[in-house]
């Protein structure tokens, strides 16, 4: 007979059945492991990009909002559009999200979104759903930042382009007030301030009374009387003394043409004085006041005139430059040479030689009695320009407006801008980089110690610039004339060897700039191709570009603007 004791007996000894009891019994175990694991990968994925889809929205709406206190109905609906696009209905199987967005700290979007995301295997075991819950935040992160505009507004600049509505000009006009709109005001007080500054240049910069008022040892006759050498004219008289209503007098005989100097503190102390090449002695026979010059007619050809001496002269505010070499070559090594003091960015003057003078072409002739800079074409075409005064780096805040994106007094500013004279980029680089410079003429007020909340300041130069250079060796320039002078080259320097000499001077003052850690941002508006030392002068090629026409340029600087302001995720 078999007992009980003795089945389990041969159970225990016979494993071929416990296969199929244990697989029964662990079914269940497998199925929420394999189950659980296959959920937890869609909700991952879920929750992904679910994530990625609120930041999207925070960013965009970030990224329009006008007014840093409010945001909008438009401004949410533009975050729910770039949430949607990212994360469309239904993804995942996943229903309906619906994400709310709100402003949250001053100038921050906050965003939140619940999903309830179904299960597949999992509902075996009693959960049908899992509710996912994601945030986001978005600021615009905008570090201690100088922004200077070196803007060309030569004479092509009143061109416009193929297939434009309208001048280049005012392309870039629109362009620059743009890029202030996406960029912003920056802050009050504090860290994130911005601050804008704007060198316009033609064959001149408009300097002198900017740098007077900072300091006026840097400018010629700024502390007290002061001769400058000037090429200009002295009279010659008659060594017989003629007897007249106003007693005894020498006469007038002619002007001798000539280098002269001349004490020019009034003229840079009082803005004008009496002109020292006027003569208002005796001279019952002769003219000595009505002098002979070039202007341009229509189709800028030249012809002779004739106006009269001014008793008066003004100072505009362009400048002579300090002193400099006339060796370089468009050759020469990319560092400043020693006794340029012209290129060098943090040139504090302490003597004749390192001081800014006035431009005063009123005052200057040329061997042949020709005066200098006095016509309209003359000044057109680039022979003795003075271009809008320059603007130093300032805070363009307490006049924002949150509908307009503009600040008042920014945008005034753009608009005096005209177009006028030839171009010279190296003397607008140069003050450009002076006006931006931590450790030259501003450091009071640029250097990293001055900048809020203890960061240090990020500088850049945004320069413009529709075209190749046009210097003349008979203008009437930062460097006087050179060929009379010639303080740049070589007295009988033609114009393509001064171009090539100018061409070079710009690549040293380039890459003085970028070895000071401005980050330079190179624009050509409206020609075909960049000239090699503008795309060399660029930070990188990134930072160089070629726009055809208006719209394009104003995207560029918008782009730049947006890079420039950083916009980030700050949760």
């Amino acid at each position: 007979m078999v007992t009980v004791g003795c089945v389990f007996r041969r159970l225990s000894d016979d494993r071929r059945g416990n296969v199929l009891a244990m697989t029964a019994a662990a079914i269940f175990p497998l199925m929420a492991m394999i189950g659980g694991a296959i959920d937890l990968s869609r909700l991952y994925m879920t929750n992904t990009r679910l994530q990625q889809a609120c930041d999207a929205g925070a960013l965009a709406a970030r990224r329009t909002m006008a007014d840093v206190n409010t945001l909008s109905e438009s401004e949410r609906k533009i975050a729910v559009n770039y949430f949607k696009f990212n994360f469309p209905d239904n993804a995942y199987s996943a229903g309906t999200p619906v994400p709310t967005y709100t402003r949250g700290a001053v100038g921050t979007v906050a965003g939140a979104v619940s999903l309830a995301v179904p299960m597949t295997i999992m509902k075996m075991f009693g959960y049908n759903t899992v509710t996912l819950n994601v945030t986001c935040q978005s600021t615009l992160v905008v570090p201690n930042t100088d922004v200077m505009f070196v803007l060309d507004v030569t004479g092509s600049m009143s061109e416009v382009p193929s297939g434009d509505t309208q001048s280049k000009l005012s392309g870039l006009k629109q362009a620059v007030k743009d890029f202030y709109s996406a960029l912003g005001p920056g802050t009050a007080s504090g860290a994130g301030r911005i601050r804008y500054g704007f060198m316009p240049y033609s064959s001149n910069v408009n300097v002198g009374k900017i740098v007077y008022g900072l300091n006026r040892s840097y400018i010629s006759g700024g502390n007290g009387s002061e001769n400058v050498q000037y090429r200009s004219r002295v009279p010659r008289l008659s060594s017989t003394i003629y007897n007249t209503s106003s007693g005894p007098q020498r006469k007038f005989v002619s002007w001798s043409y000539q280098s002269t100097t001349f004490d020019i503190s009034s003229v840079v102390q009082n803005a004008s004085a009496p002109n020292p090449t006027y003569f208002s002695g005796y001279a019952p026979d002769t003219k000595p006041n009505v002098n002979k010059g070039y202007d341009f007619d229509a189709w800028n050809r030249a012809y002779e005139t004739s106006a009269a001496t001014p008793a008066t002269i003004s100072w505009g505010g362009c400048i002579e430059e300090a002193s400099t070499v006339n060796t370089i070559t468009s050759t020469s090594p990319l560092t400043v040479p020693y006794g340029a003091n012209d290129l060098n960015i943090d040139l504090i003057p302490s003597s004749a030689e390192t001081r800014w003078k006035p431009y005063l072409p009123a005052i200057q002739f040329d061997d042949d009695g020709y005066w200098l800079g006095r016509g309209g074409g003359w000044i057109d075409r680039g022979f003795a320009a003075c271009p809008r005064e320059a603007s130093p780096l300032t805070q363009y805040q307490s006049d924002y407006s949150a509908t307009t994106k503009l600040s008042t007094s920014f945008e005034s500013y753009v608009n005096s801008l005209t177009a006028v004279g030839g171009t010279y980029h190296d003397i607008g680089l140069v003050w450009g980089a002076r006006f931006l410079s931590q450790s030259g003429i501003y450091s009071a007020t640029n250097a990293d110690s001055t900048g809020p909340g203890g960061f240090s300041i990020s500088r850049h130069i945004v320069f413009m610039t529709d075209g190749t250079l046009d210097n003349k060796p008979q203008a009437n320039d930062p460097w006087g004339i050179n060929n009379l002078e010639a303080r740049i080259a070589p007295i009988n320097t033609d114009e393509a060897g001064l171009e090539a000499i100018h061409k070079r001077r710009t690549s040293i003052i380039c890459n003085a700039m970028k070895g000071k850690g401005f980050t330079v941002w190179v624009i050509a508006f409206g020609i075909s191709k960049m000239p090699q030392e503008l795309q060399d002068c660029a930070s990188d090629a990134a930072h160089a570009s070629i726009e055809a026409d208006s719209a394009a340029l104003k995207t560029r600087f918008q782009q730049i603007a947006q890079t420039i302001g950083g916009l980030r995720l700050s949760q």
